[in-house]
């Protein structure tokens, strides 16, 4: 029975995201990126969501001031973090994202016109330059969202952090803003043909200064926020 829906589901998923990409992309060029981000946010992410189930209770949402240029860090389990958060932070939004994923027809054109940030992960040089490139945008005033475990977990569980997003805050001053998401892994665990409904919970911490950081080095810094985040999971699972 849920082999059968799941594929219902999957060739919904296909649709809206074809659909939304190719507005996206056939829309004017001025104003490309700002039309294919709100089409994103309140088009693509919700209709997801629905497809699979997901409901989302959000936890401090007065947390969230991206008016102040910040570094958003977000722990990873699941494809659909992603139309999660674009679905409820009310800022337009950019995610750091592999390079990989700009090959995939629609999805990553559609990616592409809103303006992510795409990383190498295979070559280091690059994938610094790209961080750099990404504080640049930042202090201009554009909101980035990283997944420093890189990758999504495969147990559920909160990988170790990487170093990158922490070395770039150090590097250019800027505060991290870090966001626990929990639950979300049953909507499309990793490697498995299979959605199920859940109840997703987002928490919204309280901002970390980086000034009050300096003295650690970038491992260390990573460390503790995401010992911040494994808290707020515990607190809230």
């Amino acid at each position: 029975m849920w082999f059968f829906i799941n594929i219902i589901q999957v060739v919904l998923i296909l649709v809206v995201t074809i659909v939304s990409s190719v507005v996206s992309l056939f829309t004017p060029l001025i104003g490309q990126s700002k039309i294919a981000l709100w089409i994103a946010r309140k088009i693509w992410a919700p209709a997801l969501l629905k497809i699979v189930g997901g409901k989302v209770e959000v936890i401090h949402p007065e947390n969230i001031d991206l008016t102040i240029p910040q570094i958003i860090v977000a722990n990873h389990s699941s494809h659909f973090d992603i139309p999660i958060l674009f679905a409820h932070i009310d800022y337009p939004i950019y995610f750091i994202a592999k390079k990989e994923l700009k090959r995939i027809p629609f999805f990553g054109w559609a990616c592409s016109a809103i303006g992510m940030v795409w990383i190498d992960r295979k070559n280091k040089g690059k994938a610094a330059q790209s961080m750099k490139d990404a504080g640049e945008q930042i202090k201009k005033g554009k909101t980035i969202i990283t997944f420093p475990e890189g990758t999504r977990t495969k147990t559920g569980q909160i990988n170790l952090f990487k170093r990158g997003s922490f070395a770039l805050a150090q590097t250019t001053g800027l505060d991290i803003m870090p966001i626990c998401i929990i639950n979300s892994r049953p909507l499309h665990p990793p490697g498995k043909f299979r959605f199920r409904p859940a109840k997703v919970t987002v928490v919204f911490g309280e901002k970390i200064c980086t000034a009050d950081h300096m003295n650690k080095t970038a491992e260390q810094y990573a460390k503790y926020v995401e010992w911040q985040i494994m808290l707020m999971y515990q607190k809230y699972q």
